[in-house]
């Protein structure tokens, strides 16, 4: 959910910034048409929204986390399948299993511990600033856009931050999550003591219905080549920023 997200923000930053060099590039002089106003003013204003709901978003998925009874969180498990008593007979399935089973699963905890409920906080919370950065981007980018400074060092610099905001926060975004995932996990699935009663057909109860708790970290790559690219982004704005300096300068 979260890198589908990032991602439908970098595409969107990708495609109106592209849209802003091409313009300021291909038509520096023209006068700028009612229809193309109109367009980047909607931009603006949409970015400008954009990063209002995604920081709301952040403080509430932060104070969920945190004041909430019962937190979401997505833990990992060993690999698990349930099984059935000997004998059991479905209808209707098309299919069989040979292999193979779930990794994680998304459930409400209660009785999360502060290290577990403070990490997923700030996991969700950076989740949702990342959109903020890039939309932040966007409405600079317009904004200067909207005064004929397209190639503003403001712009360039914004870029940069950006390139920062989404490595460092995308990789903290993951990190942190899947270490509170790992800790829910074992707060919720691991058991050291059971008493239950005998099921006919189920050699082992337990092993056999109630999973494992797993364990694993992801250390994404996409954060640090998103971040390059901003970083890009942010050097042929500094490059047109030049340039333009240097064509008003023999106008």
């Amino acid at each position: 959910m979260h890198a589908s997200w990032f991602a439908i923000s970098l595409g969107v930053a990708v495609v109106v910034l592209g849209s802003i060099i091409v313009f300021a590039v291909a038509q520096p002089r023209r006068p700028r048409t009612a229809d193309e106003a109109s367009t980047i003013t909607v931009t603006y204003w949409v970015a400008v929204a954009w990063a209002t709901m995604s920081v709301i978003g952040a403080i509430a998925s932060v104070l969920t986390a945190l004041m909430q009874p019962e937190v979401t969180i997505t833990v990992p498990v060993q690999e698990f399948w349930p099984a059935l008593p000997t004998g059991t007979l479905l209808e209707g399935t098309t299919a069989s299993r040979a292999g193979g089973g779930f990794t994680s699963a998304e459930v409400n905890v209660a009785g999360l511990s502060i290290g577990a409920r403070v990490l997923w906080a700030v996991s969700q919370g950076v989740a949702w600033l990342l959109p903020a950065a890039i939309a932040g981007l966007l409405a600079v980018a317009c904004h200067q856009l909207r005064a004929g400074r397209a190639f503003a060092p403001v712009v360039s610099k914004m870029a940069m931050i950006t390139a920062v905001v989404v490595a460092l926060g995308g990789l903290t975004m993951q990190i942190t999550g899947d270490i509170a995932g790992n800790l829910a996990a074992v707060e919720l699935l691991q058991w050291t003591g059971a008493q239950y009663p005998d099921v006919a057909g189920i050699e082992d109860e337990l092993q056999a219905w109630w999973p494992r708790p797993g364990f694993g970290v992801t250390f994404p790559f996409w954060p640090l080549a998103a971040g390059l690219g901003f970083a890009a982004l942010a050097a042929v704005l500094r490059v047109g920023s030049r340039l333009q300096r240097d064509t008003e300068g023999l106008v």
